[in-house]
């Protein structure tokens, strides 16, 4: 039907319309973001990769040097995504937003995603806040999110959840450990040269050596 100052569009075609734009929206946004099935992480726990589950063993001490130790102290792990293998140019940041850690930032680790089957790998520890050089997890289910980058162009971003399981190998007392130990120090001394000025002689450096007794704890 024609009206003055143009056509007039029927409601049926402009709900079509806004139906099509959004279904169009739906289809990228799944293109760019990865299924929670599609991005693992694969840790190697003693000798064999397991995928999604990361497995730590703990020991509690107690007496005079109390603690907990977990076993291994790292533990090595990779990236991949079924849906975006690696390729010249890319690379994965994986943070773990799992509740319980500790923010800005949030644990992260920024690894090569450039050839192979798998990202380079990292080290995962236990840990409630980022660490330089480990990837920290808390115990329980962890939660990931991943982006797979190209240059400067994300082309997969998505989450993803890993099991960190810790086994109780018991309780034990612990004492310290003592023994011998040497100190050492820089002492400054002058010459005793009674021919030459005082004013002119130059101050030396020797090294001073003591056997000391210490004490201390398992690290």
């Amino acid at each position: 039907m024609r009206r003055k100052g143009g056509l007039r569009i029927p409601d049926a075609i402009k709900r079509t319309a806004v139906l099509l734009v959004a279904a169009i929206a739906v289809v990228l946004l799944v293109a760019l973001t990865a299924h929670a099935n599609g991005a693992q992480i694969q840790a190697k726990n003693e000798t064999t990769y397991d995928t999604n589950l990361i497995k730590f063993k703990r020991v509690e001490y107690v007496g005079q040097c109390p603690g907990t130790a977990y076993t291994p102290d790292t533990i090595n792990a990779r990236f991949n995504s079924s849906s975006n293998l690696p390729a010249p140019k890319r690379r994965v940041v994986i943070k773990n937003v799992t509740e319980g850690m500790k923010k800005n930032p949030y644990p992260y680790t920024d690894r090569e995603y450039d050839k192979g089957e798998s990202s380079e790998s990292f080290e995962v520890k236990f840990g409630d806040s980022h660490k330089g050089r480990t990837f920290s997890v808390l115990e329980g289910e962890n939660k990931f999110e991943y982006a797979i980058k190209e240059r400067d162009t994300v082309v997969e971003q998505g989450t993803f959840t890993a099991e960190v399981s810790v086994k109780d190998l018991g309780v034990f007392s612990r004492a310290p450990i003592c023994g011998d130990r040497e100190s050492c120090h820089d002492e400054t001394y002058y010459d005793d040269d009674r021919s030459s000025r005082r004013r002119n002689r130059r101050p030396r450096t020797r090294r001073i050596c003591q056997p000391i007794y210490v004490c201390s704890c398992p690290g």
